[in-house]
């Protein structure tokens, strides 16, 4: 059935109006107010946080006890917070300068963010030790308080496609556990929401103008104020073109957005109504692994003794680390054939979300008390993934080519002579095919002799796409593995809120919450393979057969160098809706030194799934071209088309709950404390790969699947904060329990078994079901200190520490191996027990330092500048968590300069320089295998993702 948007929200304003007899957002400042009465969370979406009042009332130009409405239902601050709570401030931002969303994170404790290696869209992040399942699974990114898309993890369209910070971001605050779970959906690791700026009773703007030396130039402005005495106004947004961060020869990144509110405020400040729109239309690069080598080993890794990865030894293959990349100008642009025919695919598109957002948000307090509020959300547009993934295939052309004769050409041939398929434009086009009895004399042939008595073609030649020169043999060749997926989405949200204060033993404000929500998605992916060579500035290489004499022998092997023009992936409709219901209790009692936070939510999914695989192979060779010809290409052989619809239609729910405390020990000093458990219903990821479609059935037997993902935190802190010192510290254990996974064995030893010579037939019998849980177990700590010295004024000293551990545990199960004689016939088998338990989890560091040190010039020396620093380290990671060809990485550090100009009052420069000293390593990559070399032999190779080179950043920032 087609989704219609206009019922959805005339069914939504129904409910709200039945609901709420009169709603409204409220934007109202936190004056001087008794304990347990004021304005709510919404009310202060752009609660102040360029100062900070601290407990004895003294303003401080540095936000110490900063007010926060994420995680809440009335507002308050990060002393008094009852969970772990970590804010950025616009003024933060503009300071460090970063290039990306995950960029901005990686300064959040307890978020690992990769360095934001893939570019200023689609990373992924991680939350304490939560497995790196890819994306922002456990991490949802909200905009005032609502998702900017109901599911943060979807297919090809990261969470962080949304999110764009600019000067209409107000601030960011992040909320670890808690009660991000009661409030927000999939809120279990870290619900990140970013404040918008609003209108205040005064008119002001700004503008900031930046370079980069990398080609890069962005533009940013906002304009804000009243327009009556009961409206404002705010619009904003930016637009920027790069050449891209890694060389790509052409421009990568493109684009902008524009948003703006409205926010209506009644005479009696009682009712206020605020709408929001946002237009988002941006491209930019994706960055993927490059090859790589490392001083040669002979066995791969295993858990008690893994391949280290030591950073000098680590050389490029054809690609320079710091700023090189796979694309060029050369394959930018290549075909793609498939049932549409075939079309040109421009990787400059790179990601590209075109996305329109419309927010409408109400609420009203009523004479009695009552407080209601509704907050409505409808995100909808297209997204487009074109990206290149590199395959780890990078070898000299001499070798890259036999293999491709081998694999490519004589292996299929050999295999259509075999089975007597006499129109194979392989077996045609590039061997004798005898004219009388070919099924007999290829019979049981063997290959030398195929080879030796029918071959035409002797081996592989590839030709540089854009000028037809011959690839040299030295010259190294590799795979590249397209990955094109256009998306059309579309989400709709709705939250309901009806809040009471009362007292009882204290003060309570109690929430009452409904949520619905409607979302879609629908993807074309399609993936192709491409040979290029791995150098800068890579061309694209076709492939042909060639005899003794370098004459050309029957179709080309490629066509526009792709030896697979269109590949495996899946055409896609998923849909689902789901609902939930929140209970949320504020309470303070003993004078409001104590505050405690409790709550539940129950929220269920129904989710469906249309999934068609690219698994019918179509042979594309046009009518009017003879198969195995000259004027043939074998690469359009074997298309693949979608196949069959498979189908899921599933409801799921859940039920988590959150208690925590925090009380004050004294005007700077309170201590804190939590418990939760938290869920994390199927995703569109998990929907779209039709997981749990159908019972699983063994020997009759149905197992039951466990579809929910559940996450039991408990964390204990203590914030200490004044003018001068301030200081959080927080230890936390979670338990993570993912979704069931299934392990099915052969039971060789069961009389059911038929043997024979002793030997039993494995697929005589019975099949074995485990259940099993690859869960992951943490138990850390998260320090944040600043320091401002009384004796040296300017100076302030900041930063976090991480200290974490994270292991896996109910990873065990069994698998059945083949014991062998030595003439490699079977003779029998064996169980061995697979364990993972007690490794880390895969590209998870123990430890991560950030340390930023400033100081303002201008108190000893009237020069109105600021110097600052940042030195992060991250410890080192497992590129994988499994038992074979176990790889460490390397830690690394980055060092990052900056120093801002304040010129006058309205107008500032600043200058940042980030990864001073080109640190090199890598925030993901393949494991390593020994047998895997380089050309030469003398080393191995691989592939990994590395950090950026160094880059210098420069603005201008306007302000009145």
């Amino acid at each position: 059935m087609r989704y219609s948007i206009a019922r959805y929200l005339g069914r939504s304003a129904a409910l709200a109006i039945c609901l709420f007899p009169a709603a409204v957002f409220a934007q109202e400042q936190a004056a001087a107010q008794e304990p347990g009465s004021g304005p709510n969370a919404e009310q202060l979406a752009a609660a102040p946080a360029e100062q900070g009042t601290d407990q004895a009332g003294n303003q401080g130009t540095e936000p110490k006890n900063v007010v926060i409405v994420t995680g809440v239902t009335r507002v308050t601050t990060k002393k008094n917070a009852t969970f772990s709570i970590n804010t950025l401030s616009s003024e933060e931002i503009l300071k460090l300068a970063p290039m990306s969303t995950a960029d901005l994170l990686n300064n959040i404790p307890g978020i690992y963010a990769e360095g934001s290696t893939a570019g200023e869209a689609s990373n992924n992040i991680t939350v304490r030790g939560l497995p790196v399942i890819g994306g922002y699974r456990f991490s949802p990114q909200l905009i005032d308080g609502l998702p900017a898309y109901e599911d943060p993890e979807v297919p090809f369209m990261n969470n962080d496609v949304f999110i764009r910070t600019d000067l209409m971001t107000e601030n960011v605050e992040v909320v670890k556990g808690g009660t991000g779970g009661i409030l927000y959906s999939n809120g279990l690791g870290a619900a990140v929401n970013y404040v918008t700026r609003t209108g205040g009773d005064k008119l002001e703007g700004g503008y900031k103008f930046e370079y980069a030396d990398y080609g890069f130039f962005r533009h940013d402005a906002y304009l804000s104020g009243p327009i009556n005495s009961n409206l404002t106004y705010a619009v904003g947004g930016f637009v920027r073109k790069s050449d891209g961060i890694r060389d790509t020869g052409y421009t990568a990144d493109k684009g902008g957005q524009i948003r703006g509110n409205l926010v209506w405020t009644s005479d009696d400040r009682k009712t206020q109504a605020r709408v929001d729109a946002l237009l988002l239309n941006d491209r930019t690069a994706f960055y993927q692994n490059l090859p790589i080598s490392v001083p040669r080993f002979t066995e791969s890794g295993t858990p008690a003794r893994p391949t280290v990865l030591e950073q000098d030894s680590i050389e490029p293959l054809g690609i320079p680390f710091a700023h090189g990349t796979t694309a060029s100008p050369y394959n930018r642009k290549f075909q793609m054939l498939g049932e549409y025919g075939q079309r040109t695919i421009d990787q400059a598109d790179g990601i590209h979300p075109n996305f329109r957002m419309l927010t409408l948000k109400l609420s009203h307090e009523l004479q009695n008390g009552w407080r209601l509020s509704s907050g409505l959300r409808h995100t909808w547009g297209t997204s487009g993934f074109n990206a290149t993934f590199t395959g780890n295939d990078t070898t000299s052309a001499t070798n890259f080519l036999a293999a491709r004769y081998q694999n490519d050409v004589v292996s299929p041939a050999h295999n259509a002579a075999l089975a007597c398929d006499l129109k194979n434009a392989k077996l045609i086009g590039y061997f004798n095919v005898p004219a009388v009895n070919p099924c007999a004399q290829f019979a049981g042939i063997s290959r030398d002799a195929f080879l030796q008595n029918y071959a035409r073609g002797t081996g592989v030649v590839g030709t540089y796409l854009n000028d037809g020169s011959r690839v040299q043999p030295n010259a190294l060749l590799n795979f590249l593995l397209p990955f094109v997926t256009q998306s059309k989405a579309h989400s709709t949200s709705l939250d309901l809120k009806a809040q009471k204060t009362f007292v009882l033993a204290g003060t309570h404000d109690m929430t009452f919450g409904l949520y619905k929500s409607r979302y879609a998605f629908s993807p074309q992916f399609q993936s192709s393979l491409l040979v290029v060579e791995s150098a800068e500035n890579a061309r694209m290489v076709d492939l042909a057969v060639v005899d003794a004499s370098g004459n050309r022998v029957g179709p080309s092997l490629t066509t526009g160098a792709a030896l697979l023009p269109g590949s495996f992936g899946w055409n896609s409709d998923v849909k689902a809706a789901g609902s939930a219901a929140y209970l949320l209790d504020h309470w303070e009692t003993m004078g409001s030194r104590l505050k405690v936070d409790a709550g539940v939510r129950w929220q269920n999914v129904h989710g469906k799934a249309n999934r068609r695989e690219r698994e019918v192979i179509t042979n594309l060779t046009p009518a009017n071209v003879v198969p195995g010809s000259l004027e043939d290409t074998v690469a359009d052989d074997a298309v693949q088309f979608p196949g069959k619809p498979n189908l899921l239609d599933k409801k799921y729910h859940a039920f988590g709950w959150s208690i925590g405390a925090n009380y004050s020990l004294g005007k700077p000093l309170a201590v804190y404390a939590l418990a939760s458990h938290s869920f994390r219903l199927p995703s569109v990821e998990d929907l779209n790969n039709l997981a749990m479609a159908r019972p699983v059935v063994v020997e009759g037997r149905t197992i039951e699947v466990d579809a929910v993902e559940t996450i039991k935190q408990y964390e204990a802190g203590l914030r200490y904060l004044t003018r001068g010192v301030g200081a959080a510290v927080a230890v936390f254990y979670n338990d993570f329990s993912p979704r069931s996974q299934i392990n099915q064995y052969d039971d060789f030893q069961s009389p059911q078994c038929v043997s024979l010579g002793g030997v039993p037939q494995i697929s005589t019998c019975p099949r074995v079901a485990q259940l099993y849980k690859r869960g992951v177990e943490n138990v850390g700590a998260e320090v944040e200190l600043s320091w401002r010295p009384a004796a040296v004024e300017g100076l302030e000293l900041k930063g976090s520490v991480v200290l974490q551990n994270p292991k896996i545990n109910g990873a065990r199960f069994t698998v059945v191996d083949s014991v062998r004689d030595a003439q490699g016939v079977i003779s029998g088998y064996e169980f061995k027990q697979v364990s993972e338990d007690g490794r880390r989890s895969r590209r998870l560091a123990r430890h991560m330092l950030n340390f930023m040190p400033s100081y303002d010039l201008s108190h000893a020396t009237g020069i109105p500048l600021t110097v600052y620093g940042q030195y992060q380290v991250t410890g080192s990671r497992f590129s994988d968590s499994t038992d074979r060809n176990v790889t460490l990485l390397p830690a690394y550090y980055m060092l990052n300069l900056g120093a801002q100009y304040q010129v006058n009052e309205r107008l500032s420069t600043q200058l940042f320089v980030a990864n001073v000293t080109n640190q090199l390593s890598f925030t993901e990559g393949d494991a390593l295998v020994a047998d895997l070399l380089t050309p030469d032999g003398t080393r191995n190779r691989g592939a990994a993702r590395p950090l950026f080179g160094r880059t210098i950043r420069f603005s201008v920032n306007y302000r009145f």
